[in-house]
């Protein structure tokens, strides 16, 4: 599935304030360093029109319409938009701006002006520069003995400005002498320079994954049973009593019987391997085939701890970490989507019961 656009536009610019009393919030685009006042809806159309972003998501103009017999783009229409990306309530009074709303602005004699060219970094998923970082990279001083405001020089270019926080940052973004720096802290940049240039692996560009909080599930589960040494750590049986689960697409009852496999590989890791049936609350319910798989890990005290439900009430969840994913089955007609999905989840002990939130992957 295309990714829309609209799941980049906020992670695309980078905010700030070109003065601490200004009302106005600016933004700047980290694929042009295009900078522009902050509106969600002309940002949105920015992306669309701008090439460093483009390149790097093609399947972006996709999800937003396909493009006409020019080559143009063409918008999706929306609710409370025309297909230029602009609102349609006329109460706002919004003319769209036809610079950055997919239509060229035109000349005096009528006929399309001609763009300016502006040298551009084709830097792509800029981060965010801390503040520390930004001041790290300039070397502040007075000019003279007398100035009361203080100057900034870039230790990588050695141009010199006022200081000013908003546009040392700016500066930095689109630095010649600080780009290979900027690069090398994008992780994946520095993750595809591990493939030689020829490899395909060092330039294809992959979705990457979202995750959407789905459902919540709740075990009762009665007390663990240590079975001994296994070939590759401690086995414990966990027996399922029964349980409640409401998602997105259903809710409904685990059943009794369901069973959790704890391999303790070491007192601060535990490998989890689960198994329960779900059932919904329709009419006639439909079964559904829980398999989770994952590891619980903490300090050895708290290990200790999770062990005992009374201990366990008391522990924070933030003292332990219990990540699994997980697949579910379903034969059922009503439910076909189950078996192609897959979900993340991260769980938490509280007495004789264990509590999950599913993330489903995107």
């Amino acid at each position: 599935m295309p990714r829309p656009v609209e799941a980049d536009v906020h992670g695309s610019f980078v905010e700030f304030r070109s003065g601490s009393d200004d009302k106005c919030v600016s933004v700047q685009c980290m694929y042009c360093q295009q900078v522009r006042a902050k509106n969600t809806t002309r940002q949105r159309a920015h992306l669309l029109k701008c090439e460093n972003y483009l390149r790097s998501h093609p399947e972006a103009l996709q999800s937003a319409g396909d493009s006409d017999a020019s080559g143009e783009p063409t918008f999706a229409v929306v609710d409370g938009f025309d297909d230029t990306g602009a609102r349609t309530d006329p109460a706002l009074n919004y003319t769209p701006n036809p610079r950055i709303n997919g239509r060229p602005s035109l000349g005096h004699d009528g006929t399309p002006a001609a763009k300016k060219h502006k040298s551009k970094h084709n830097f792509s998923n800029l981060p965010d520069l801390p503040l520390q970082e930004v001041h790290a990279a300039f070397d502040e001083f007075k000019v003279n003995e007398d100035d009361k405001t203080m100057s900034a020089r870039c230790k990588y270019c050695g141009q010199t400005r006022a200081k000013n926080t908003s546009r040392q940052r700016e500066h930095l973004l689109s630095c010649a002498g600080y780009a290979d720096v900027l690069r090398e802290k994008i992780p994946a940049n520095s993750l595809l320079s591990q493939f030689d240039p020829d490899d395909i692996a060092s330039t294809v560009s992959i979705p990457a994954p979202t995750l959407e909080l789905d459902f919540r599930m709740s075990i009762q589960v009665k007390p663990t049973l240590a079975v001994g040494e296994g070939n590759i750590g401690r086995l414990s049986w966990v027996s399922c009593r029964g349980g409640h689960w409401a998602g997105r697409w259903g809710k409904g009852v685990v059943a009794p019987g369901g069973q959790d496999t704890q391999t303790a590989v070491s007192d601060t890791a535990t490998s989890i391997s689960a198994r329960y049936l779900l059932q919904t609350n329709d009419e006639d319910p439909a079964p559904i085939v829980c398999n989770i798989s994952g590891w619980l890990t903490a300090e050895k005290e708290i290990m200790e701890k999770l062990q005992d439900p009374v201990a366990a009430d008391n522990v924070s969840a933030s003292r332990y970490k219990l990540r699994v994913t997980m697949e579910l089955e379903s034969g059922d007609s009503r439910y076909p989507g189950l078996k192609q999905a897959l979900w993340v989840g991260s769980g938490c002990r509280r007495g004789t019961e264990i509590v999950y939130d599913f993330y489903r992957t995107n």
